[in-house]
């Protein structure tokens, strides 16, 4: 019997490449939607998912951007009043627009603005009872202390104010549309 040489066959280098034409996609999708969640996570708690967020929200749109989103800082319950107040019930222009504006003439136009917490400490269960009188789903109430520092083409100015801001879900709210500032010395 004579013997057939065994005749090793070397590996294709194909298997190779088509294993790398596979894992490289692979790892490329993985690596796309790693960076998207981590982009993306801090959006979806939302534009008010803390005091600082609220604040600067709410500020922000009274002094350099848009006005009609001032009511979005507000539970659903106080939007009506808030805008009856704030156009003295339909009979005039929104009250705020005259902030700006003064402010404009304070510190000049293009005003960047910039809010600071300055104390934010839970304001108990007697103020959370309360405040869930009119905002059932409310579940906890913090009082906080802000300075808003508000710069335009003339100057700059800050101010400082107190209030309690309210959790609905996740979202933090204001309670209230009469927040007095005061000027910093």
């Amino acid at each position: 019997m004579s013997k057939t040489p065994v005749v090793k066959i070397p590996k294709q280098e194909g298997k190779k490449h088509a294993n790398l034409l596979f894992i490289v996609p692979v790892a490329l999708v993985v690596l796309v939607v790693v960076i998207a969640a981590v982009l993306l996570v801090p959006s979806m708690h939302g534009e008010q998912s803390s005091a600082q967020k609220l604040m600067q929200k709410y500020y922000e749109n009274l002094y350099a951007a848009d006005l009609t989103k001032l009511p979005e800082c507000m539970p659903e319950e106080l939007r009506d009043t808030f805008e009856q107040v704030s156009t003295m019930g339909g009979v005039s222009s929104s009250v705020y627009l005259t902030y700006r504006q003064q402010m404009e003439e304070e510190v000049g136009e293009n005003i960047q603005v910039e809010v600071k917490i300055t104390s934010n400490e839970n304001g108990g269960s007697t103020k959370l009872k309360s405040t869930q009188e009119d905002f059932p789903k409310a579940s906890t109430v913090n009082l906080i202390d802000f300075d808003v520092t508000l710069t335009g083409d003339k100057g700059s100015t800050t101010m400082e104010g107190t209030t309690y801001i309210t959790k609905i879900g996740s979202q933090w709210y204001l309670t209230t549309y009469n927040l007095l500032l005061n000027k910093k010395a």
